[in-house]
Formats: C-alpha cells, structure tokens, sequence
C-alpha cells in the first residue's frame, strides 16, 4: 500500500475518537481539507456512551486549531474521507494514544502497532 506525506496540517474539526477533519498543507501555496479517518483505529461510535467518553479524551489529545502531521493511507473503503495515520504536535501517534488509554481499538490488525 502506497502512503503519501508525512504533510503539515491543521485540526479544523474533532468528530468523534476516529475522525477529524484537517486542512492540509500540501505545499506550493495549496492547502485540502477533507475529513480523516484515523488509520487502523475504530472508536466506539458518537451516539453511545462509550463513543461520548472518546471524543471527550481525542479532545484532550487534540483540538480545533492545533497542528499536527498526517501521513495519507489513501481513501477509506467509502471514499468521502481518506485515511490518515496523525502525529499530533508533540510526536505521540494519536491512534496509538487513542488505543491505549482504550477509547478506540485497533481495526482489523491494520494500523499502528501499540507494543
């Protein structure tokens, strides 16, 4: 599988513990936006209490306006968002932050390795 980046980006939005929207910056002047499903996790999904409590810490990890990097994974299997592994600005992988404080799990195998 073909990744692109690592690129510079900007959180314009936290949806719930596996999705964000970035605004990428991919150089010359040019900059997408498009939401991100974060590579190789799965959170719980908004409407239950559990996908609640993971928001609630994705937004102790990262918020609206704040910089971070993503490497692309290519679009996701419905291909309205792509897949993005992000290394929020102090250097930690946010999907590996999400899996071990246990707000979201690994999906299918796939994704960052937690050990």
């Amino acid at each position: 599988m073909s990744t692109f980046g690592p690129y510079p980006a900007v959180v314009a939005e936290v949806h719930d513990g596996d999705t964000l929207t970035l605004i990428v910056d991919l150089g010359f002047n040019i900059a997408f936006r498009s939401a991100c499903r974060c590579w190789g996790i799965n959170a719980p999904e908004l409407a239950t209490t559990e996908g609640k409590a993971s928001l609630d810490y994705a937004l102790t990890l990262i918020k609206p306006s704040d910089a971070c990097t993503v490497v692309s994974h290519g679009w996701d299997k419905y291909g309205g968002r792509f897949l993005g592994a992000v290394t929020l600005a102090d250097g930690r992988d946010f999907g590996i932050a999400m899996v071990t404080s246990g707000n979201a799990k690994p999906y299918f195998g796939v994704g960052p390795k937690t050990t």
